[in-house]
């Protein structure tokens, strides 16, 4: 007989992610984007006063996604 978990995988594979993270660094920006690393941290702070972020608060991969328009899954694709 199969847990729960096994049966939840099997039915919905993509639900299943390998390692994966939700937050987004300026350095993993600096690496997208090609720029300098202060840039990046600039536009770090431009996208999280934009989301009027905290200073306590993480910037997710979908935030950066919505703000530049790159598809959450190429983020994915391209950070480790």
């Amino acid at each position: 007989m199969q847990s729960q978990e096994e049966n939840k995988e099997q039915q919905f594979p993509q639900l299943r992610l390998k390692n994966s993270r939700v937050v987004i660094y300026p350095k993993d920006i600096q690496i997208l984007t090609g720029k300098s690393y202060r840039h990046a941290l600039y536009l770090n702070q431009d996208i999280r006063n934009y989301f009027n972020k905290k200073k306590h608060q993480l910037l997710t991969i979908y935030e950066f996604a919505d703000y530049t328009g790159i598809s959450a899954e190429v983020i994915l694709h391209h950070i480790k």
